[in-house]
């Protein structure tokens, strides 16, 4: 699975969406969907809050 398709994934786990999502992070609602479209990739700053936010590894994304 893709990071992008990782975080949509974990997103709707949650129960959430791509607006509260985006609240809980700071980063706009446009981001979190350009990320999980694929069509951005996230920054570090933005990546390390996603992981935390949606409590996910990157281990299984890029230590395969």
């Amino acid at each position: 699975m893709s990071l992008s398709e990782t975080i949509k994934a974990k997103r709707k786990e949650k129960c959430l969406s791509q607006t509260e999502l985006a609240l809980r992070i700071n980063r706009s609602p446009q981001l979190i969907c350009d990320i999980e479209a694929g069509r951005k990739n996230p920054s570090l700053d933005t990546l390390a809050l996603l992981v935390k936010e949606l409590a996910f590894s990157l281990d299984a994304i890029f230590f395969k």
